[in-house]
């Protein structure tokens, strides 16, 4: 019901502003985040499916091993695409070479995982390296070619793919049903294989339609040095980032007590997390190519565009975040009726990581006027409070100790950006 009055308000809104032909495809401050926003919503709505899903088709086991795989795949594929996707948001007025972006990325997750194959090789044996490959694969298509159309205006185009996206996340359930996967219910490789192809058919809408078509010059790979400096430097910042906000604590809860039962229960309340996440993280994306061009204008003209989205964010968030807190006990009980024994963990992790999201819209802000630097500091701070914190507590004390873990290392973070936000901002 929450997410469908908000789709119509916005569909509601949508009808009064102005068209992108009108626009010619910049990126204005309401029409951006209003198209952006329904797009995301959208998604929420396939990843809600999905995430419902498939804790219900598998075990508590095969879930937990689903999802460090699933895990797996995306630091692989952040690791390919480091910080491809926020260059190419924030310099939205040039051309980049995305045949050479794309390449690069895929030689650098290949080598990724050909390392994490020969020093942590896992019991799945070689079908399960070409599951992982083919997931983070299709993941470093989406984080490459989406901010591309979005960086060039291509909106409704965006989110006619994620509407085909959603559309085939529900054929995909729908396969599974009947032909009998979701019945065998330790196998959890039929349902990679299906959410991996959803994630190509949004590929796939992207790159055929016209709007966000891409043209020959841009496959060039010409051109691409001069852009990894850009790449690394906010690439390795994200990648940390990824790793300390929802990666670490999957790691060590795998090697505490409670083994691959406690990673299933941490993965279901990272899960709503991210989904809680994904309107407001669609806002601050949309204004980030905005926020990169005043920032060019002078001090003043920033900091009054950035308090105006302020304005919007900060109540949005509040609603967000009162939502999923009073939302998630009543998901657990209907939904996932045999993960209400962990209803006090999943509460307390959905909890930590939504209030220390907040942090992302100054993050943000440091990204889009290109002051990434200053969240080194704080990344490698969390990071370190978050390897110390979970080797003390969460291999000791299984989820209990990762809930304590998990509160220092996000709240660290949190707190950390926000001074290195108020030191940028003097």
């Amino acid at each position: 019901m929450l997410l469908a009055t908000l789709w119509h308000g916005l569909v509601r809104a949508s009808r009064r502003a102005p068209t992108l032909s009108a626009l010619r495809g910049a990126l204005t401050r309401d029409a951006a985040p209003l198209a952006n926003t329904q797009a995301a919503l959208v998604r929420s709505l396939a990843r809600t499916a999905w995430g419902i899903f498939v804790p219900g088709a598998l075990t508590v086991p095969a879930y937990g091993a689903y999802s460090v795989l699933q895990t797996t795949a995306a630091v692989v594929s952040q690791v390919g695409v480091l910080g491809a996707p926020q260059t190419i948001l924030r310099e939205p007025q040039r051309s980049v070479p995305l045949g050479g972006l794309l390449l690069h990325s895929v030689l650098v997750a290949a080598v990724a995982l050909s390392v994490m194959g020969f020093v942590a090789p896992v019991s799945g044996g070689d079908g399960y390296y070409s599951l992982l490959g083919a997931m983070a694969l299709a993941q470093i298509g989406y984080a490459t070619l989406l901010p591309r159309a979005k960086a060039v205006g291509a909106f409704r185009e965006v989110l006619r793919a994620e509407w085909m996206g959603a559309a085939s996340v529900g054929l995909a359930m729908a396969v599974s049903l009947m032909s009998g996967v979701a019945a065998q219910r330790s196998h959890y490789g039929p349902l990679v294989v299906l959410e991996t192809l959803a994630t190509v058919v949004v590929l796939a809408s992207l790159v055929l339609s016209h709007g966000a078509r891409i043209g020959a010059q841009e496959w060039r790979v010409a051109g691409l040095s001069k852009e990894l400096r850009s790449v690394y430097s906010v690439g390795m910042l994200v990648l940390l980032d990824v790793l300390i906000w929802r990666r670490l604590e999957l790691y060590f809860l795998q090697a505490s007590p409670d083994g691959l039962k406690g990673v299933a229960v941490f993965g279901l309340a990272s899960q709503v997390a991210t989904l809680a996440l994904l309107v407001p993280g669609a806002m601050v994306e949309a204004w980030s190519p905005g926020l990169a061009a005043t920032s060019r204008t002078g001090r003043e003209a920033f900091v009054a565009r950035l308090r105006e989205n302020q304005r919007i964010y900060l109540p949005t968030f509040g609603v967000i975040t009162a939502g999923a807190l009073a939302l998630t006990p009543v998901l657990v009980h209907v939904l996932f009726a045999r993960y209400v024994a962990w209803m006090g963990y999943i509460l307390a992790f959905v909890a930590i990581r939504v209030a220390c999201g907040y942090a992302g819209f100054y993050s943000a802000a440091l990204y889009a006027t290109k002051r990434e630097r200053m969240l080194y500091l704080p990344v490698l701070v969390g990071g370190t409070i978050g390897v110390l914190s979970n080797t003390a507590l969460t291999l000791r004390w299984g989820l209990s100790g990762a809930v304590a873990a998990y509160a220092l290392t996000q709240g660290t973070v949190a707190l950390a950006t926000w001074l290195a936000f108020r030191r940028a901002d003097r």
